[in-house]
């Protein structure tokens, strides 16, 4: 049987989610979640003291049992660069490279931009050509699974046979959707990705 404890796309009260990072880490404590990310939304102007959200992360590492790591979510430009510094980017672990506004692109183009950009993980990605996808295994990107936006079969088809990687990221802004896998387990399952999962820790 298919055991998921971990989730690599988590927002907290510091932007839109409903709940402080020792709030997630008790609960994920509580539900057998091994490893999560929080993976908080950022712009290169920041409306909150990031490195305060660095430091609740820290103090959740030493009080609970659940690997917590650090990541952020950034939007692609226009100019294919992310809408992030340098300097955060340096600070996290995981980089979520998202389409959220296209500022004048078409879909097509934001995605092809985003597969180009310096991103981890590709964001809830929505479509795909072979020219995003050519660009998503030459730059090696992982292509997160999630339950909250609609992803085509044939896209998850593609992205698996192009030998591309999977992270499980739920994108939850509450605790109930902290480990809310069923969507996710059932693609797994349909698509059969189990040996196309990445995990930040291999053995979490």
């Amino acid at each position: 049987m298919l055991n998921l404890n971990w989730n690599y796309h988590s927002h907290t009260l510091y932007t839109d989610g409903s709940h402080t990072v020792e709030e997630i880490a008790s609960y994920c404590d509580g539900h057998g979640i091994k490893e999560i990310a929080i993976t908080e939304h950022v712009k290169r102007e920041l409306s909150y003291d990031f490195d305060a959200l660095l430091s609740d992360i820290k103090h959740a590492n030493s009080k609970f049992k659940v690997n917590i790591i650090t990541g952020l979510e950034a939007k692609i430009l226009p100019d294919g660069t992310l809408d992030c510094t340098e300097e955060i980017k340096s600070k996290v672990d995981i980089v979520i490279g998202s389409v959220h506004s296209l500022n004048g692109m078409d879909q097509y183009g934001a995605y092809e931009k985003l597969a180009r950009s310096d991103c981890m993980i590709i964001g809830h990605p929505q479509l795909c050509s072979d020219k995003i996808i050519a660009s998503m295994v030459s730059t090696g990107k992982i292509v997160e699974l999630s339950a909250r936006y609609d992803q085509q079969d044939d896209m998850i088809m593609a992205f698996k046979e192009a030998g591309l990687l999977f992270s499980i990221g739920l994108d939850s802004h509450k605790l109930s959707e902290l480990d809310d896998f069923d969507r996710v387990k059932e693609m797994i399952q349909n698509f059969g990705l189990q040996d196309r999962l990445w995990k930040f820790t291999k053995n979490s």
